[in-house]
């Protein structure tokens, strides 16, 4: 798989979710991604149940082959399209799957929400995230309530 494979964004099937679980190995890997309730080893029908909350579209970001190169998440946050669930595909990583992951996101989620701007969490430590965010026109923010969740050791950051 390579970021040269013709890309295409699709909303995530269930089988897509059970093959983005595959990508953590350990509670904490997984419940940095996907939030408190999310615990390794985690019963299938419970995941699903979790990644398709109502409020959420879940996208995947797919080849030619069908194979899930990255997913992501939309919902609106405090008036804009807040990005969550951000994920690439261990195989994939490092080959500039991240940024046609985002700007497909960031295309699709006016179609199906009303909000302005965009915004997403990053954890401090995620240098990698981090950067990439930056290039894409992110910058970092104050959120203007108490941090939700696990996120006291992240950055808050927006696109207008």
């Amino acid at each position: 798989m390579s970021a040269s494979d013709n890309q295409q964004l699709v909303v995530a099937s269930e089988l897509h979710l059970l093959k983005v679980k595959t990508w953590f190995s350990s509670t904490a890997e997984i419940y940095t991604w996907g939030g408190p309730s999310m615990v390794y080893p985690m019963a299938d029908d419970t995941f699903l149940t979790l990644m398709c909350a109502a409020h959420l579209n879940s996208y995947s970001l797919i080849d030619s082959a069908q194979q899930v190169l990255a997913f992501g998440q939309f919902y609106v946050r405090l008036g804009r399209h807040h990005l969550g669930r951000l994920a690439v595909n261990p195989q994939c990583r490092g080959q500039g799957i991240a940024k046609p992951l985002i700007r497909q996101l960031l295309a699709q989620a006016p179609k199906q929400q009303n909000a302005q701007g965009a915004s997403l969490f990053v954890f401090i430590d995620n240098h990698v995230a981090l950067q990439c965010y930056q290039s894409l026109g992110f910058k970092l923010a104050r959120y203007p309530e108490a941090m939700p969740g696990n996120m006291q050791n992240c950055h808050y950051m927006i696109l207008d």
